[in-house]
């Protein structure tokens, strides 16, 4: 996938806005951390890989905080289970 895109400045910081299609394909968001490397002219983009101890220590702390989905415990069965 290739496009063009153009960069703007704010403050002392030029920005590269990144088109839709392209940050759904690396799946990144607003706030991800990236790799930026230069290889001659041309950047690379690449979604920053994080440690287990990075990651562990974004999750929530405790069990109320987890969102867990537990309606499913409370329904019947659908099809041919056997309980």
């Amino acid at each position: 996938m290739s496009c063009t895109a153009t960069l703007r400045r704010s403050g002392g910081s030029v920005i590269l806005s990144i088109p839709k299609a392209i940050v759904d394909s690396l799946a990144v968001d607003a706030g991800s951390v990236v790799e930026l490397s230069l290889n001659g002219r041309s950047l690379s983009v690449t979604p920053a890989r994080r440690s287990l101890a990075e990651r562990l220590a974004e999750s929530p702390k405790s069990p109320a905080a987890w969102q867990r989905d537990d309606a499913w415990l409370e329904d019947s069965p659908a099809g041919r289970e056997s309980l």
